[in-house]
């Protein structure tokens, strides 16, 4: 099976979709939603069902920050396909309905695999916000 080659764009819609399957928000400290969209960068290399093109993508180790995942969360609200208060984002609303999700999933492919990065993304910031809560 040859691997679906996606543009970070595509990607992130994708990622986005799958998100909005599991949850209408994306809550958590901006560090710490940056940190989760870091650990799914982490495991594409690892998936054989998706190829996406991450030259552009950039993420700061050192700040805990990607300018590239900035940009895309910012068209994102200006495309009202989310809303957040500017300038922080600890609370996302992800504005696609659970039928609109399905439909960006089945155009784009490779369902299972946009839902396992999703599960990763929305378990790192489980794991952030049980952290932070037991200070």
């Amino acid at each position: 099976m040859e691997r679906l080659r996606l543009a970070p764009e595509n990607f992130f819609d994708g990622l986005l979709a799958a998100i909005r399957l599991q949850n209408e928000f994306i809550e958590g400290e901006p560090t710490d939603v940056h940190r989760a969209f870091y650990r799914v960068l982490k495991e594409l290399p690892k998936s054989v069902f998706l190829d996406v093109d991450l030259f552009e993508v950039d993420y700061d180790p050192l700040y805990g920050q990607s300018g590239w995942f900035d940009r895309a969360l910012t068209t994102a609200q200006r495309d009202a396909v989310l809303g957040f208060a500017n300038p922080s984002y600890k609370k996302i609303t992800i504005k696609y309905t659970k039928d609109e999700g399905n439909a960006i999933l089945n155009e784009l492919g490779a369902r299972a695999e946009f839902q396992r990065l999703a599960e990763v993304f929305t378990k790192s910031l489980d794991s952030a916000a049980r952290r932070s809560s037991s200070f």
